[in-house]
């Protein structure tokens, strides 16, 4: 098959008289290569862990959260509850607060969660993250997450104590004047006795790590409050992403609760995710442009080298924008080498991410991606076809760009002059 003059010209120019393939052709694509994979990897990971940081958070917190105005917690949120199921949202109330459970000698600060199971089953995925899934929480039974039983080492049926910072401050007021004063009371502090029955996973380190899912009338118990009450009410949505309209209509018929949504729950955290992705996107590309000027000084070598070959083209006739398009057509054909090899080569490193961070951290002597820092458990990795297809047309604009140049100083060459050069 033929091919056109310019592209035959620019694939010749891109290899030596004598060898296979140039090596400066070589690094010129190992260029691009390397820029487009680690902007392809930085890029997934940043989606990746936006996204299961979201998709944790929703599913242990609700898309929309109900707090009391005028006092501590709900009387009656089972009325409320109802109340709701009118307008065909699913909710449930939940009592959330700090505690201190005692392994032993041990005491560490970790947060309840009281629920109802048969409601909250429809609000929240925690059940649904259950190692034993179907199983129904009872009063004196507690759910922990599977990396804080470890840590702890509690196996299911292990039994511990859980004592409450509200009841053992409950004795404590303080004075106008700053003095604190002890109140008399007969009564008798106990910490609640509770035993392990199975274990959940989120998949995010700060959840699995630190909240213990109880009945719900068991942390009334612990946090001092009336069996039957709620600290909050949460609230399942048709659309957790669209939900401005359904929260102020909420707003207007209840109005002493104080509605929160997950995104304003969150909105700092979902903020620096942003920002973060933004800004590695920003400087990863900074890499691609660095590999745009291997491209311009081998094409720029390449028209030197070639002088006297450009002074004969023009010289028998052709046109000074055909020689400009082979110089961008070797810009282009660099591009998509390098733009290629850079997609399969990050593509290939984030489907293996977890074996190779198993063996750097092997090599290393430490965990390179420790759940505690990061919150999450393994690597995460999105690639969406919005972002392969930014960055594909990012280095192909850049490398061709980057022929631009050469490609002007190659066709303002004149025809007399180039033919002097001894090259």
């Amino acid at each position: 098959m033929k091919l056109p003059a310019e592209i035959f010209l620019a694939l010749r120019y891109l290899k030596p008289k004598r060898t296979f393939v140039s090596i400066i052709t070589l690094l010129s694509i190992l260029g691009p290569t390397l820029g487009v994979a680690i902007l392809l990897i930085v890029s997934s990971v940043m989606a990746g862990f936006d996204r299961d940081i979201r998709e944790g958070i929703m599913s242990m917190q609700a898309h929309l959260t109900a707090y009391p105005v005028l006092s501590e917690s709900f009387a009656k949120p089972l009325e409320i509850v109802e109340q709701l199921k009118k307008h065909g949202l699913k909710s449930t109330p939940v009592i959330e607060g700090n505690a201190l459970i005692q392994i032993r000698k041990q005491i560490l600060p970790k947060v309840i969660r009281g629920i109802v199971p048969d409601l909250e089953k429809e609000v929240t995925s925690i059940q649904r993250n259950y190692f034993h899934p179907g199983h129904i929480l009872k009063e004196g039974e507690v759910i922990l997450g599977a990396r804080l039983a470890m840590m702890t080492g509690l196996r299911e049926g292990d039994e511990f104590l859980i004592h409450s910072p509200a009841r053992l401050t409950k004795n404590i007021v303080w004075k106008e004047d700053g003095g604190v004063e002890m109140r008399d009371s007969e009564e008798l502090y106990l910490p609640e006795e509770v035993r392990v029955a199975g274990f959940y996973s989120m998949g995010v380190a700060d959840y699995d790590d630190n909240v213990l899912v109880m009945h719900l009338d068991q942390a009334a118990e612990l946090m001092g409050l009336d069996w039957g009450s709620a600290s909050s009410i949460q609230i399942a949505v048709p659309d957790p992403m669209q939900m401005n309209t359904l929260t102020e209509k909420l707003k207007q018929e209840f109005p002493l609760c104080q509605f929160v949504t997950w995104q304003e729950k969150n909105k700092l955290l979902f903020g620096t995710l942003q920002v973060e992705k933004n800004l590695m996107t920003f400087l990863m590309t900074f890499i691609v442009l660095v590999a745009s000027f291997c491209i311009a000084t081998t094409l720029i070598t390449v028209v030197v080298q070639k002088t006297r070959e450009i002074g004969v083209l023009k010289a028998v006739g052709m046109p000074g924008f055909a020689i400009a398009r082979i110089f961008l057509l070797q810009g282009a054909i660099i591009g998509v080498l390098g733009t290629g090899l850079g997609v399969t080569l990050g593509l290939t490193v984030m489907a293996l991410r977890d074996r190779i961070a198993s063996l750097l951290s092997t090599i290393m002597g430490h965990e390179i991606f420790p759940a505690e820092l990061y919150h999450l458990m393994k690597i995460p990795a999105l690639t969406t076809p919005t972002d392969l297809l930014l960055i594909i047309s990012l280095s192909l604009s850049i490398c061709i760009l980057a022929a631009l140049i050469p490609a002007i100083y190659a066709a303002a060459l004149q025809p007399a002059k180039a033919l002097q050069e001894d090259n």
